[in-house]
């Protein structure tokens, strides 16, 4: 694996890093994020994750900007839709939404799953 690959990927996972666990995610969104409603909040999270892995593709990488958009805009939706999904699922199960249950761990951890394998699918496209 190539140092650039390397990089590319610190950076795209350093991203979602800042956009899931520091204060770029809100109090609004987090509640949204557990109702499973209102979309908007869900939909401006992944926002944020698509604007902070433009910075990581375009600092790491420097594509051509048709790719630095495609890579972001993969990000955006996939992770508008992984969160929706698991939004949904847990305003339906209570077990979802209680740190203190296992479901709601491994939940989080599938949740992290999809977004992880999303970020190497994009570091593939960009390279």
């Amino acid at each position: 694996m190539s140092a650039e690959v390397v990089w590319l990927l610190v950076g795209l996972f350093a991203a979602h890093y800042l956009g899931d666990f520091t204060p770029l995610l809100t109090e609004r969104m987090l509640a949204a994020k557990r109702e499973g409603r209102p979309v908007g909040p869900v939909a401006l999270h992944g926002t944020i994750h698509g604007a902070l892995a433009a910075g990581a593709i375009g600092i790491t990488a420097a594509p051509p900007l048709g790719v630095l958009g495609l890579g972001a805009a993969i990000v955006l939706v996939s992770h508008f839709a992984i969160d929706l999904g698991r939004a949904q699922f847990s305003a339906r199960y209570a077990a979802l939404r209680d740190s203190g249950h296992r479901a709601f761990w491994g939940a989080l951890g599938f949740d992290q799953l999809l977004h992880g394998l999303v970020l190497i699918a994009v570091a593939a496209v960009v390279l």
